[in-house]
């Protein structure tokens, strides 16, 4: 009754006694040698009485009243964010990419994932495409009308950008950089000039 466990995602876990009743939860971190500087945006998780309790270690560093006092009994363990999203297209790069931070805006998101491709990209068309659970769909307006939906971001004006800046990445959403129409064609007139050259090479046989 008088200890807590800190059970991992912490350079030196175990069990500790509660040296008085103020101790909080940083303070069984600071016990423990600290969160592993490995971790990706560090998630504190606290079990209590069956229940499950979490914050990032970010907020609870900026919010102090967030440090909770333990309680004989608690378990605490640190673990990395599990939520991602997916970068496709005419992006810098082809990926999963983990959340750095509790939030991630759009603007946020095309830093993560190395911008727009110089020779393909188009930067009218960046595409973030979502999936709505049933649960969270609104016929009043005050929310998504459809499970699917598809948000466009222009980062050609300034009310694009200021857009995409304020416009929130959601986990496992899919970031999609389009190419742009000259790219196309020139795929296009290349697909079309091969398959004339192949013509005319066999017509030499």
């Amino acid at each position: 009754q008088s200890s807590v466990d800190l059970v991992s995602g912490v350079e030196e876990p175990g069990n500790f006694v509660m040296p008085d009743r103020d101790f909080t939860v940083l303070g069984l971190l600071a016990q423990g040698g600290g969160v592993s500087e490995k971790m990706i945006n560090p998630q504190i998780r606290l079990m209590r009485s069956g229940k499950l309790y979490g914050v990032s270690m970010a907020k609870l560093l900026a919010n102090p009243g967030l440090d909770t006092t333990l309680r004989g009994g608690d378990k605490v363990y640190v673990e990395d964010d599990t939520r991602y999203f997916l970068s496709l297209g005419a992006a810098g790069k082809e990926a999963q990419i983990a959340f750095p931070n509790d939030s991630v805006t759009a603007l946020d998101a095309m830093s993560l994932i190395g911008g727009i491709n110089d020779a393909r990209g188009n930067p009218k068309g960046i595409l973030v495409l979502r999936d709505y659970a049933p649960d969270d769909l609104r016929s009043d307006g005050s929310g998504p009308a459809k499970e699917r939906m598809v948000f466009a971001i222009d980062l050609t004006s300034a009310d694009g950008l200021f857009s995409a800046g304020e416009f929130a990445i959601q986990d496992k959403d899919l970031v999609l950089v389009t190419e742009s129409a000259i790219t196309a064609t020139q795929t296009v007139f290349s697909i079309v000039t091969g398959a004339l050259g192949v013509g005319s090479r066999v017509s030499k046989f």
